[in-house]
């Protein structure tokens, strides 16, 4: 009996020692990862600043399926192939329908003496024409079905309460205006301020015939002053967008699993930007396809290969986000293979302080528990429970019922410092932080690592 007792004993002791073992290894690799980004010394010190600067000031705003685009596809193509990976390449989307901007103005006549040019952009897509018309000021969609807007043309000025109400007007707007027999819409830039800055991003095209326009929130305030103090407001609206055929590539790399290779970690983000500065693209999203892209590099670098696959993505086509998008390829193309996360960064690179993730509740609980386990040194262990979803790794968990995790950043509840800048000309290196984006790379490599190298099976449900 005492000797049964013993060996129990024995081997308890043993399996605490080797679990505590496991632990100081997890914990050590995370703070290699943390050392190897932060240390002045290091390659990866502010790498992905200059990476990120590099590929924004070379190539410029990269339009889906356009040059710029398709340039900047294969010169990072041709750099990742430099870093040793198991596996790097290109998928492409075959042909492809895309849009480019032509001439666009706005021009305000009345009540001005002379004519006055607005800043203003036109939404993707918009239809090409010019309209000159009296404006009609609203602030809501219920307003719009008791104003006579017949042979006018509308201005949403609504009240900005965060992205996803406000961006229903970019988005319904314009169709609603013209089914109430508005000839052209303007609408106040989808965010909390312009800084004189207009904002671009889609609309129902499909179902509008006249010209469809941003305008700064400064304007479209100051057009509703106009009209509250009975003055005629008189507008010209120019646009002209054109449609073309192309094509587009998604970008990919991996470090192939140690133990259960066929097992995968997605991780990215998209590549492609809108057209309105010369930088535009910088935050939205090429901030976070190379700080993906870095998070793999350390991995190969410091020699880490994780229990199973880790695979990067540089999404094309999201700003877009048509049915044929490098998300839905992805997305169907892949569908067979067995994803255990896929995480997408595409809502800024402030400082992190944790992730969200949508998933069942058992991989929620294992997320959380790695988390606080390992990540409180670095300041990232928060974890948010239904908060995970993102535009391109959304296309897979709606195919495979995958979980999505995202990273959690330094921003208000409605997220305004990130929507300032948000699809403007002002998304440019002047709003990247190089230590923060040092910061995302650190966490965006650890979480991956710990779920990846976790030693049970990894459950999705």
């Amino acid at each position: 009996m005492k000797i049964v007792i013993f060996l129990v004993l024995y081997l308890s002791v043993n399996a605490y020692m080797l679990r505590n073992r496991k632990d100081q290894i997890k914990q050590q690799v995370i703070l290699q990862l943390r050392e190897t980004v932060k240390n002045p010394y290091s390659p990866f010190y502010h790498s992905s600043y200059n990476r990120l600067a590099y590929y924004v000031d070379t190539f410029g705003p990269r339009m889906w399926g356009s040059e710029n685009m398709a340039d900047s596809v294969d010169a990072l193509v041709e750099e990742m192939q430099q870093y040793g990976f198991d596996r790097v390449w290109k998928e492409n989307l075959g042909e492809i329908t895309s849009w480019k901007r032509g001439e666009e103005s706005v021009t305000l006549y009345d009540p001005r003496e002379y004519p006055q040019k607005l800043n203003m952009i036109g939404l993707g897509w918009t239809p090409a024409g010019v309209v000159k018309a009296e404006v009609e000021v609203v602030h809501t969609f219920e307003e719009l079905k008791h104003v006579d807007v017949k042979g006018k043309i509308v201005c949403f000025n609504f009240e900005w309460k965060g992205y996803s109400s406000s961006v229903q007007y970019r988005m319904n707007g314009p169709r609603l205006a013209e089914q109430a027999g508005a000839i052209g819409t303007i609408i106040r830039s989808v965010a909390s301020i312009s800084i004189s800055s207009p904002h671009t991003g889609m609309t129902d095209y499909q179902n509008i015939k006249y010209p469809a326009v941003a305008i700064t929130v400064e304007d479209a305030d100051m057009i509703d002053r106009m009209r509250q103090r009975g003055q005629k407001v008189v507008i010209e609206i120019k646009t002209g967008g054109s449609q073309y055929k192309t094509t587009s590539d998604n970008v990919l790399a991996e470090i192939r699993g140690s133990k259960y290779p066929d097992e995968i970690l997605l991780m990215g983000g998209h590549w492609d930007s809108w057209d309105v500065g010369s930088q535009t693209g910088a935050n939205d999203d090429g901030a976070g396809v190379i700080e993906c892209l870095e998070a793999l590099k350390l991995f190969q670098y410091l020699g880490i290969r994780p229990k199973r696959t880790i695979r990067f993505i540089a999404w094309s086509g999201e700003e877009m986000g048509m049915q044929n998008d490098g998300a839905q390829h992805y997305a169907k193309t892949h569908s067979q293979e067995n994803h255990i996360v896929a995480f997408e960064s595409d809502l800024g690179s402030t400082k992190p302080y944790g992730f969200g993730v949508t998933a069942g509740e058992k991989f929620t609980q294992l997320v959380t528990y790695l988390a606080s386990e390992y990540l409180t040194e670095i300041g990232v262990e928060k974890i948010y429970p239904n908060a995970g979803g993102s535009a391109d790794s959304g296309a897979l968990r709606a195919v495979t019922g995958t979980p999505v995790m995202n990273n959690q950043i330094v921003d208000n509840n409605t997220h305004d410092f990130y929507f300032t800048y948000h699809h403007t000309a002002g998304d440019s290196m002047l709003m990247m932080n190089a230590d923060d984006m040092d910061d995302n790379v650190i966490a965006f490599a650890s979480i991956m690592y710990l779920i990846a190298d976790h030693d049970d099976s990894i459950p999705k449900n």
